[in-house]
């Protein structure tokens, strides 16, 4: 296990696409119903710096699309033809949180170092937006330092920890990077905070059954990757994360791959091996996503049709 960091050309940290008005409304959707965001108060400013991040990059990097108006009181989505307010001050946790959602499909997480002497060296999460978590809710983790928010994953304290925490310490101002993290799910939700859809713990080893390929259907069935950025807030100095979730169905996923690459990613799924794993269930899905993947299945519905999220 270790991070796979590397560095990010910082016109990519926040990227927009052909699903981005499909997407964003998907999210503002979320947001209502699902209440996974919150600030807490030690994290009120370094939010605020956020807002103007957002919205001054997307001002510069997508000008056709973003600008200020009302002699610059006002933040202007063109695609949604919808104002903001462009100062932050006064805003509440809601509105802060809510237009940020409005305007990018990124997820954002702030981490803040820790005063508190017991846990000296952790970075404690102190705000996030978080509407396409998978197998956790990173809002149950508000206020927890690094190594109790990754409490579920096998082996963090050995094997990531310190790395962990001390690739937060080392983030610097006006540098970004990136790291990927890649998972395969057999349900149709990009909000999906439960952890028995996405995760398992060696104790629930006996009540998972492998899953037989030609009972899935592999256009609902999907590839996920989330690209996490990273950068510190220069003014504030609060280490920020954004994740951009992707996801591929893999009905479309094996149309693309060639005969080389289909047997890279069956070894990768052949690489999850021990507690790792378990924890990313692939005793249920590993063998029958390799199935359909090498073609010795075409699952419950061999018609490619493509799946239109509402969750």
């Amino acid at each position: 296990m270790n991070l796979a960091i590397r560095k990010l050309d910082p016109n990519d940290i926040i990227v927009l696409e052909d699903d981005y008005v499909e997407r964003i409304d998907l999210r503002l959707k979320l947001f209502d119903e699902t209440k996974l965001y919150g600030i807490h108060e030690s994290c009120f400013s370094a939010v605020r710096e956020l807002y103007l991040f957002v919205f001054n990059f997307l001002i510069k990097r997508y000008p056709q699309y973003f600008e200020l108006t009302d002699n610059g009181t006002l933040f202007y989505n063109k695609i949604f033809d919808k104002k903001f307010p462009y100062n932050p001050i006064g805003l509440t946790e809601v509105e802060l949180c809510r237009n940020i959602t409005h305007n990018i499909e990124e997820d954002f997480l702030i981490m803040i170092k820790n005063s508190e002497e017991k846990e000296y060296d952790e970075y404690v999460l102190r705000a996030a937006v978080s509407l396409h978590p998978s197998g956790f809710n990173p809002i149950e983790k508000l206020n927890m330092p690094l190594t109790k928010v990754h409490g579920p994953v096998p082996g963090y304290v050995e094997k990531l920890q310190f790395s962990m925490n001390k690739f937060f310490a080392r983030l610097k101002k006006y540098e970004f990077v990136v790291r990927n993290n890649w998972s395969f799910q057999t349900h149709t939700n990009l909000c999906a905070p439960s952890g028995s859809q996405s995760h398992a713990t060696m104790e629930d080893m006996i009540k998972i059954h492998p899953l037989a390929p030609n009972d899935l259907d592999f256009n609902k069935c999907f590839f996920r990757v989330e690209k996490q950025c990273f950068t510190r807030l220069p003014e504030t100095g609060g280490d920020l994360m954004f994740i951009r979730t992707y996801v591929t169905s893999l009905m479309e996923l094996r149309s693309e791959l060639t005969e080389e690459q289909k047997n890279i990613f069956c070894d990768a799924i052949d690489g999850m091996t021990g507690e790792f794993g378990v924890y990313k269930r692939r005793i249920e899905w590993g063998e029958a996503v390799k199935s359909f993947v090498r073609g010795e299945s075409n699952g419950s519905q061999p018609i490619p049709t493509k799946y239109k999220f509402v969750h």
